[in-house]
């Protein structure tokens, strides 16, 4: 019953943040959000259908993994906590930016990995075949990558002390992230892109541009990485 709950939490989240968006920038508001698009090829209902597919499946992965972490028996091995004081006030504000900044390192050399023209065939081009993609292909990922994506944070919250409120809001601020880079459009200025310390931060445009040239940005959060292993394409 657990993990239908935690997979039933993970469906919710996507069919109303993911799903809403589609509609807004799709269906409700289109002739607005068209001077926005990124790309102007167009989308299909098969592509649709495919990142919705994709996307179950890996809500029941992410179920699991959470699971393993949440379950009742297995929940008390972490470094879980619910009281503040246990690890200080200034560890509990701290170790947000802390894990958003372990996974975007994560994030960048397991995605840089998947581009392995093996991995890549046997999993990732499944999140590929959106080349302009939709709200609907936050969560497309073929299983084996699914399993990439979620596999960091087991051993990180059996080593590290993570307030329970903690990992909620990193569960989400991460979510949101992902969407943001598959919204297909961009409302941002130029001019604030490009001032600091805007431009260290990846936009819906750089994933974009991801998903139509391949070996570029491969950040989640930050442009840190991209810059440094010279993979970031600009505007």
């Amino acid at each position: 019953m657990l993990f239908l709950k935690l997979a039933l939490i993970q469906l919710v989240r996507y069919g109303l943040l993911s799903g809403g968006a589609y509609f807004i920038i799709f269906r409700l508001a289109p002739e607005f959000f068209k001077k926005y698009q990124i790309q102007n090829t167009s989308i299909s209902s098969k592509q649709i259908k495919h990142e919705i597919g994709y996307s179950l499946s890996t809500v029941l992965i992410f179920g699991m993994v959470f699971f393993l972490i949440m379950h009742p028996q297995l929940m008390p091995l972490t470094k879980l906590y619910d009281n503040i004081s246990d690890y200080s006030t200034w560890w509990y504000f701290l170790s947000l930016p802390v894990i958003i900044l372990i996974h975007d390192t994560y994030f960048y050399w397991m995605h840089w990995t998947l581009h392995n023209k093996f991995l890549y065939k046997l999993a990732h081009q499944t999140h590929h075949v959106s080349l302009n993609p939709t709200p609907f292909a936050t969560y497309s990922f073929h299983p084996i990558e699914a399993l990439f994506e979620a596999a960091w944070i087991l051993p990180f919250v059996y080593l590290v002390p993570v307030h329970k409120h903690v990992l909620l809001v990193f569960s989400l601020i991460s979510f949101l992230n992902n969407l943001k880079g598959h919204l297909g459009v961009d409302l941002m200025p130029l001019k604030i892109k490009q001032s600091f310390p805007y431009k260290w931060i990846n936009t819906s445009t750089h994933h974009s541009h991801h998903h139509k040239y391949f070996n570029v940005n491969y950040g989640l959060y930050f442009l840190f990485w991209d810059k440094i292993m010279k993979t970031e394409k600009q505007y």
